[in-house]
Order: structure tokens, then C-alpha cells, then sequence
């Protein structure tokens, strides 16, 4: 391709939105940023990083709407409270990869490009409370997000529910 690679980062934390922007930046991305759904351009992007956490939304509808103005667009999904059930929620509504923060520069635009070396992952089994969080992160998922859905479906107080959030591995 010729012309500018052209990079969309969707990311409520503002600090780590403006690093990523002069981090790609100075490898000759021309980056577009948003904060949330409403605020994104609606033009084609060879590449988006998306937290899959947004304030007051979440990532997964970021992506399909990405997809519907940019198809071909290679996104990247990533947060800070990584689960099999929204790795695979993501990888399935069209996101290329899926990473866990912190992340450096190197192994996002390696993700961007197809062939970033793997995260340093354990071999050692999964914790109870990892399995805790990951089947908590499920049901918010299918719950879209909805804390009170949640903690009904899991027989939680509200409250309890949103003190297992903060308290996550």
C-alpha cells in the first residue's frame, strides 16, 4: 500500500490514547483517536486498537461498528481485564487479535502487522479466582454490560458483584 498506514485508537484513558497516538506517529502512521463510540470518524482505517472497556460502553460494539464503515480494517482488542469470553466475542465480531494490557508499542504494531510474538504466558494452571473472573466477565458479556442483569444471573447483591470487579487477578 502506498500513502500513510492509517490507524484509528479507540481508548477512554486519555494519557495512554496521546502516547499511542506520538508512539505511532513517529513510525508513520497517520492516527486518528477517539474516546468512545460516538466520537470516532466514520472513514475507511487499515488499523484500530480498541479497549475493549470504554467508559460507559463496551469495546465489542466498537468493533462492529468499525467493521460496517471499514471493513477490511485490522483491529486489535485490548484491556486490562483479559477473559477467554471476550477474546472470543471479539475475535468473532471481527477483530484480529486480542491482547492484555500493559502492552508495549512493539508488540501492538506487531499485532497490527500479523505477526507479533506471543505475550508472556504461563504454563502454570488457572487460578480460582481467575476462573471467578473469567466466568464473571461471561456474564457481563451476555449481559452487555448490565452490572444488575449480572449480579441477578450470578445470585449477587449488586454491590458484591462491583467489589469482585474492583478486586480482579
Amino acid at each position: 500500500m502506498t500513502g500513510p498506514k492509517t490507524l484509528l485508537i479507540v481508548e477512554d484513558d486519555h494519557r495512554l490514547r496521546k502516547t499511542l497516538r506520538l508512539e505511532f506517529e513517529e513510525r508513520g502512521y497517520h492516527v486518528t483517536e477517539a474516546d468512545s463510540l460516538g466520537t470516532i470518524p466514520q472513514q475507511p482505517y487499515q488499523y484500530s486498537i480498541v479497549d475493549m472497556r470504554l467508559q460507559g460502553e463496551s469495546g465489542t460494539r466498537v468493533i462492529q461498528t468499525i467493521k460496517t464503515f471499514s471493513p477490511e480494517c485490522r483491529i486489535i482488542a485490548v484491556t486490562g481485564y483479559g477473559s477467554i469470553a471476550t477474546a472470543v466475542e471479539a475475535i468473532k465480531l471481527g477483530a484480529s487479535d486480542y491482547l492484555t494490557k500493559p502492552v508495549d508499542v512493539d508488540m501492538l504494531e506487531g499485532a497490527l502487522k500479523g505477526s507479533r510474538i506471543s505475550q508472556d504466558e504461563s504454563n502454570s494452571p488457572i487460578s480460582l479466582s481467575q476462573k471467578e473472573h473469567e466466568y464473571i466477565e461471561y456474564m457481563l458479556l451476555k449481559h452487555e454490560g448490565n452490572i444488575a442483569k449480572t449480579a441477578k444471573a450470578l445470585g449477587l447483591h449488586r454491590q458484591s458483584l462491583q467489589r469482585k470487579l474492583k478486586k480482579r487477578p
